[in-house]
């Protein structure tokens, strides 16, 4: 099972260069949410013909209580904000999809401003462009201090909008995407010190060098992290070595390291790491790996590693 918006990080990586075209497919945390599952509460999708938001906002005022709700890649725009965040019907709303809709800044403004969506466990808000502007407008969204997972990637944050989502009020995160974000080590830093006990990190494309993969290796805080994917950064050997001999990560079964410009010292490391000892699932498509190192990796991790 590949994890959730998986086809979206490789499509948007390869059209960066970061993969090269090879994708791999970190597994997801049983709590992750799937943004391609519809429920048979979804609202129905506007069609070609009635595709604006005056329909939408009919649809959402028609009465029925939504526990679900999917409005992926619809391209609404900002005020798509403003329309969800004083709809009644979305009182119980649990799940929210509305990834690449042009929301912009303003548009997440609004959403964090609702006083309907109360009830929100899962937001997708990827591909947006709502930038450090609108990150900080979420981090300070009291009524989702609930929110249990939460997509960001491709959303023009940097390190100081990733710095101000692990200090604000959404404490009970257990799933973090900020893929194909410019965070760089700093916004590592800070997602790594921050207050969030995260069981998944999503950072692919996050322009990471060394220095994130050490800073990773060595936060407490994310004692707790099953996943962490990190494709299509430039984690290199160092990286990658670091994160082999981290004590705070132990208990991760799944690592996403492909396309990190990784050969045999830091594929040697992974395979013979005394602490990573709960690894079952290692990704490493992309890579500069010999057959020295794939035949350390595959004794070590045989079926759980993808190469």
């Amino acid at each position: 099972m590949n994890p959730p918006h998986w086809s979206k990080w490789c499509n948007r990586l390869v059209v960066m260069g970061g993969l090269g075209g090879a994708c791999g497919g970190a597994r997801p945390s049983a709590n992750t949410a799937n943004a391609d599952r519809t429920a048979s509460t979804t609202a129905p999708a506007p069609t070609d013909e009635s595709a604006s938001l005056a329909s939408l906002r009919e649809k959402l005022n028609s009465g029925e209580k939504l526990t679900e709700l999917n409005l992926a890649t619809k391209g609404f725009g900002p005020e798509l904000g403003a329309v969800l965040a004083g709809s009644p019907s979305l009182a119980s709303l649990s799940a929210l999809d509305v990834s690449d809709n042009d929301l912009g800044t303003e548009g997440a403004r609004a959403l964090a401003r609702s006083t309907q969506l109360k009830a929100l466990r899962e937001l997708d808000l990827g591909g947006n462009d709502i930038g450090d502007d609108g990150a900080q407008a979420l981090a300070q969204a009291a009524q989702w201090s609930g929110l249990e997972t939460l997509n960001l990637s491709g959303n023009s944050i940097a390190s100081s909008g990733a710095s101000a989502l692990v200090r604000g009020v959404l404490s009970q995160l257990s799933s973090l995407d900020l893929s194909m974000n410019e965070i760089g080590d700093a916004g590592v830093e800070a997602v790594a010190n921050g207050s969030l006990s995260l069981k998944s990190l999503y950072l692919l494309g996050c322009q990471i060098g060394p220095a994130g993969a050490k800073t990773l290796a060595k936060a407490k805080p994310l004692a707790n992290l099953e996943v962490l994917a990190l494709s299509g950064n430039n984690l290199g050997d160092a990286g990658a070595q670091a994160l082999a001999k981290s004590t705070a990560l132990r208990n991760l079964h799944t690592l996403d390291l492909c396309a990190n410009g990784i050969g045999d010292s830091g594929a040697l490391a992974l395979a013979q790491s005394n602490q990573l000892k709960k690894l079952k699932v290692l990704e490493l498509f992309g890579n500069e790996i010999g057959s020295r190192g794939s035949a350390a990796l595959r004794k070590r991790f045989g079926a759980g590693l993808h190469l």
